[in-house]
């Protein structure tokens, strides 16, 4: 027999019933217990869990090796759970890993779905045993069913505290502060980080970039980075690169240099700021550089891009 338990997929559609009883005396039958969907709310996702039939196995017949194959796939073993020597039915234990970007914040409720009446249900589970720290939780079961894990909707609130206020133009932090968390969210203006990863991904088949210090230094909503023409393999020369200050409005080309005394928007002389990144190297660059740029694949620069964007290199550098 193969036991097969489905990872926690998206929530399944749910309905609305009304709440239940407590759990049922031993050795008497347990009354429907409907979870209140005003009370609890599936969290981290939905478990199928399943008893499979193992498939035909494969024989040695003389120097052949033989299998039957079937056309159904894997079927679900017929499963029956045994009697206990009190008469009652010996539950099925199972243990489930919980996911790591999901938060319990008391022993969660486990339920089982019923497809009969569309409603989650608490009778058929017993023995729920949960593990805070090993993230893990433990309970038996009547038969296979799918099951979601529960909380209490409402255990965070009333909030105890809130506050609003901003930290630099454009951007500011709210905090909350609940029953069991404070949770702080941060908005920024990533308006001019995200256009300049975007001109980077378009050049990258022909331009180099790296980091450079006075990233740090250029005040909120610019970005400085160092650009160089990169046409071979290997790394750049050090004296290849120049600097640039990237904003949501324009691109200059920095006179300063990373062993500059301190941080300045004097650009290179004989140079004008342009609206791109794209126009400002293509006054500067090679024919044959501009030539790779204009070859480049679409999936190549969005590749570029994604990956930019994931580690935010401008922002965390």
């Amino acid at each position: 027999m193969l036991l097969s338990a489905g990872f926690p997929e998206g929530d399944a559609p749910l309905q609305e019933a009304p709440g239940g009883g407590a759990e049922a005396p031993a050795g008497r039958a347990e009354a429907p217990e409907v979870v209140d969907l005003q009370q609890l709310l599936p969290l981290g996702g939905v478990y199928h869990i399943q008893a499979l039939q193992l498939p035909p196995q494969a024989r040695d017949v003389g120097d052949w090796s033989v299998v039957e194959l079937l056309d159904v796939g894997l079927e679900v073993y017929p499963y029956s759970p045994e009697e206990a020597e009190d008469g009652t039915q010996a539950p099925v234990q199972i243990t489930l890993r919980l996911p790591d970007n999901v938060i319990y914040f008391q022993v969660p409720v486990v339920a089982r779905w019923d497809p009969a009446g569309q409603q989650w249900r608490t009778d058929g589970i017993s023995n729920t045993t949960y593990e805070a720290e090993e993230k893990s939780i433990t309970f038996g079961m009547g038969a296979f069913y799918t099951v979601a894990l529960l909380q209490d909707a409402h255990l965070n609130l009333p909030y105890q505290a809130w506050e609003w206020h901003p930290t630099a133009v454009d951007e500011g932090l709210f905090t909350v502060t609940a029953v069991f968390a404070t949770i702080q969210i941060q908005i920024k203006a990533a308006l001019a980080e995200v256009k300049a990863y975007e001109q980077m991904a378009l050049l990258a088949a022909a331009f180099a970039f790296t980091h450079s210090k006075w990233n740090g230094e250029a005040g909120p909503g610019q970005v400085v980075f160092k650009v160089s023409e990169h046409l071979t393999a290997g790394s750049a020369q050090d004296n290849d690169w120049s600097l640039y200050m990237f904003s949501d409005e324009k691109v200059q080309n920095l006179k300063l240099t990373e062993t500059s005394e301190a941080f300045s928007e004097e650009l290179e002389e004989g140079s004008e700021f342009h609206s791109t990144l794209y126009h400002m190297l293509k006054d500067s660059a090679s024919s044959e550089a501009m030539d790779k740029v204009e070859r480049a694949g679409f999936k190549f620069i969005d590749s570029v891009y994604q990956l930019l964007l994931a580690t935010r290199v401008l922002a965390y550098s």
